[in-house]
């Protein structure tokens, strides 16, 4: 193992012990010394880091890490065990951070709704000074205060209402990468044919825009683009290539 990734992690630099860590895993991808230690690190960022993005972030690096050494490591009894500890981990965290996430999410929720009784409150007694103006000057300064307040509304709405969809967006995006994925990796030779290759990535791994796509997601369509790309030859590339760019995406 490079003796490089502890000091620096020991040092508490962590960007630069997640790159020797990357680059020692990638170098030797079933070595369960250089993997454990990568993971440990990891799965410890995942469990400690205050921010749960972050969190997500490195929960999904160990998930591809793991992926990549049950793939390539000589098992035995002990790696087997060692792997079933990590998913426990895995488990753990990834059952604490939906739970954040739903507790954030009914917490953004009771605000917005706090803020729209607040609103309707506000227009029901704009509502009542309307029936009460006695001038056009006084009429026409409460609609103005009126207009502001329902734009105010709808466009909190929207925020909420666009954060939904995007959340839905991204549910469907992964599980398309991870068809992808699996059926490639059932079924390699079937996929060297480029009418084959080309029904299979324009109806989940390109059928996506990347725009609409959270981190997370996108660390694991890295990781599906990734692999299908290492399995080609030369020309399977350059189709994979074209097809990620003439592919029509999904607008929802």
């Amino acid at each position: 193992m490079n003796p490089m990734f502890n000091e620096y992690k020991d040092a508490g630099k962590i960007q630069e012990a997640l790159l020797i860590g990357r680059n020692m895993v990638n170098k030797a991808p079933g070595d369960s010394e250089c993997v454990n230690a990568y993971l440990d690190f990891l799965l410890m960022l995942a469990e400690k880091l205050p921010r749960t993005d972050e969190r997500k972030s490195f929960a999904d690096q160990a998930n591809l890490v793991l992926s990549f050494y049950e793939e390539n490591a000589d098992l035995t009894d002990d790696i087997i065990n060692d792997i079933h500890v990590y998913h426990n981990r895995l488990g753990a965290v990834v059952t604490d951070i939906a739970q954040l996430d739903q507790e954030e999410y009914e917490k953004q929720k009771r605000a917005i709704e706090a803020t729209n009784t607040t609103q309707i409150k506000k227009l029901y007694t704009i509502k009542q000074k309307l029936e009460n103006a006695k001038t056009h000057a006084e009429f026409d300064k409460l609609l103005q205060e009126m207009n502001k307040s329902c734009t105010d509304t709808i466009s909190a709405k929207m925020r909420q209402l666009e954060y939904k969809d995007n959340i839905d967006y991204n549910k469907k995006a992964v599980n398309a990468y991870n068809s992808a994925f699996t059926s490639f990796k059932n079924n390699e030779s079937r996929y060297k044919d480029k009418s084959q290759l080309f029904g299979l990535v324009s109806t989940t791994l390109f059928a996506y825009d990347a725009g609409r796509l959270f981190n997370e997601t996108l660390i694991f369509y890295n990781h599906v683009y990734s692999y299908i790309f290492s399995k080609l030859d030369d020309n399977g590339k350059l189709e994979l290539t074209r097809y990620s760019i003439e592919c029509e995406r999904k607008l929802r």
